[in-house]
Order: C-alpha cells, then structure tokens, then sequence
C-alpha cells in the first residue's frame, strides 16, 4: 500500500500537471493586445525613428514651409525692405508690401526645398536636435550640427543641405527682384541665410535654459523665496 507521502506526493504532482495544462490552454485562448499604429509623421515617430522614410523627409520639408518663423520671418523682413526702400520699382503701400512678402517667402520655399533635396539625396538627417555637449560647448556643437553630423561608426560626416539651401534662397531672387538681383545681393542673402540657420540651432539647443530662466523670472516672488529658503536648509 501508498504511504500518506506517497499520496500527497502524486496528489500534488496531478495538480501541477492539470495547472500547467491550465495556463497553456489559457495562454493560446487569449486575444493579443492590439498593436498602436502609430502615423509616421507623427511628431513622435519623426523624432524618435531611428531611420527616416521619404514620407517622413517629405512632412519635414512640408512642415518648415508653414512655420511661425518662415510666415512672420517673411513678414518682418517684408517690412523691413518696405521701410528702406529697397525694390524702388515695386512701390510703397499695400501692393510693394504685398510683393516683398511673395518674394520674401517664396526665398524661404526655396531654402527649405534646397535643403530638403540635398539631405535626401547624401541621405542626411534633417532634424535638429540638442547636442549632448555641456556647458558653453554647446554653443560650438549647436553650431557644428550645420555642417557635420555623427557617423555611426565614429567621426562626422560633412553636411551639404545648410549650404546648398541658403545658396537656393539666396540667389533665388535674381529671378524676380528688379533692384537686388544681383550676385553681390544674392550673396548677401546667402550669407543672412545661413546666420538665420546659426541663430535657429542656437535657440533650439538652449530652448530649455531659456524657458527655465524665464520662468524662473516671472515665478510669483512667494515661491522664489520658499525654494530659496528651501536650499539654504539643506546641508
């Protein structure tokens, strides 16, 4: 005859059996959670993918067509050149107002066309990002992402869409300005160009520093006094 041992050891043996079969049945009976189809142009996906598609290159290019600063920019630059007198030809007013900003925006079109085409084809990364510098460098890195990008093997890599987009804007205008269609001029607006683009990267990279001192300037006065005790608490 089985000893009680002996029972509840196969007691126990039958039980595991039946609970293992359990959760395998149980397993192959359960619906998988729906996988989250995210868009790829979402900001998500266009941040985070490692590798960009051509649809994602494309809501790029389209995306820096309608930016605040590519319409206000235009704008601004508009009457600028409206004040100065710099198309004599175009006239005053409304209407010569209503032609530096086609011609003003239509310089940015092409800026970002340029750009959009040359990374593309040298298969170049059209994102700005912050630079994993610290300290001042990072004004320097900020800078140097215009020109070079890291290798995935180590070293950078030149980048010809900064340059090849600023020459397009630039010397777009000889096509349409009467007055300032020249290579002298076209070089200059190659050159205000690409400082707008130094400027750009530079915002972008201390975009957090900037939002933190300004709030750390308009914070109600109680609390900068509460943090400020705060840290004189600590040891």
């Amino acid at each position: 005859m089985r000893t009680t041992f002996e029972r509840r050891i196969g007691f126990a043996s039958a039980l595991l059996v039946a609970l293992v079969h359990s959760g395998i049945a149980y397993a192959q009976n359960v619906t998988p959670a729906p996988a989250i189809d995210i868009p790829p142009c979402n900001d998500y996906r266009i941040t985070n993918d490692e590798d960009l598609t051509a649809k994602q290159r494309a809501c790029i290019w389209g995306g820096n067509l309608l930016t605040p600063g590519a319409v206000f920019g235009a704008g601004f630059s508009s009457a600028y050149g409206l004040l100065t007198k710099e198309e004599p030809a175009w006239g005053q007013g409304a209407a010569g107002y209503a032609r530096l900003y086609g011609a003003r925006y239509a310089q940015g079109v092409t800026k970002a066309t340029g750009e959009y085409l040359t990374a593309w084809a040298f298969k170049e990364d059209p994102r700005r990002k912050p630079t994993n510098c610290i300290a001042w460098n990072r004004t320097v890195c900020a800078a140097r992402s215009l020109f070079a990008q890291p290798k995935d093997g180590g070293g950078y890599r030149p980048v010809f869409s900064t340059v090849a987009g600023a020459a397009a804007g630039g010397f777009i205008g000889m096509s349409f300005y009467p007055n300032t269609g020249t290579v002298t001029e076209s070089l200059s607006r190659t050159g205000t160009s690409l400082a707008t683009s130094l400027l750009s990267v530079e915002l972008t990279e201390f975009q957090p520093d900037i939002l933190h001192l300004v709030g750390r300037l308009f914070a109600p006065k109680s609390t900068a006094k509460e943090a400020f005790a705060t840290a004189k608490e600590k040891p």
